[in-house]
């Protein structure tokens, strides 16, 4: 089989890994900015965004076989320049990041609420986590077979964490003022104040 077609379903997977690294970076940014790092979001956030590792090592393993087999080569995959296949998955890598990356020293005070655009991004880590992980079972099903049992059970794993994280998101507060702003907007869409708390629960 041509190298190309083998590297197809990768690519695919690497196209949702990239997706993957960019929203667990963007729920860590908000979570980092609204709470310290024993508050209990960033513990189960942080549970959550390493869920997946075996799934990156499973397609860092597949497209490996491909080298290892035709030779080493350099792609443009997805947008990225790779000089190396080894680099396809690495994790951590800030060419996916589209915010900042943010620390925060010990003893600053937060404001234990999130912006409401930060519940939004921590839940787009389970959206873009779940396709990531479809689309490594769908790779290693023709590559690497016998893998896909412990990934199925991974993944089962990696729902029961974003569950906890959940329930813990729930009872996080969303700031005052996006809160006030979001309801502002209601009103002068038109929408009747139960209608509007109505939507505001179920986004948070």
């Amino acid at each position: 089989m041509h190298p190309v077609w083998e590297l197809l379903p990768i690519q695919s997977a690497h196209a949702h890994f990239a997706n993957w690294e960019r929203a667990k970076h963007r729920a860590a940014f908000f979570a980092i900015l609204a709470f310290p790092d024993t508050h209990p979001l960033r513990q189960a956030l942080d549970q959550v965004c390493s869920g997946l590792e075996e799934h990156r090592w499973a397609a860092e393993a597949t497209v490996a076989d491909v080298a290892k087999k035709h030779g080493s080569f350099r792609a443009d995959v997805n947008g990225f320049h790779f000089e190396d296949a080894a680099e396809w998955f690495k994790t951590g890598n800030d060419i996916y990041y589209d915010c900042p990356s943010i620390s925060v020293g010990k003893g600053v005070r937060r404001s234990n609420a999130l912006y409401l655009q930060g519940v939004a991004c921590i839940r787009e880590v389970e959206r873009s986590g779940k396709c990531f992980a479809d689309a490594v079972l769908r790779t290693v099903e023709g590559a690497r077979p016998k893998a896909k049992r412990s990934l199925v059970k991974t993944t089962k794993l990696f729902d029961r964490d974003f569950e906890t994280l959940e329930r813990v998101l729930k009872r996080v507060k969303v700031r005052r003022r996006d809160r006030e702003e979001f309801f502002l907007c209601m009103q002068r869409k038109g929408l009747p104040a139960p209608v509007a708390e109505m939507v505001f629960e179920y986004l948070v």
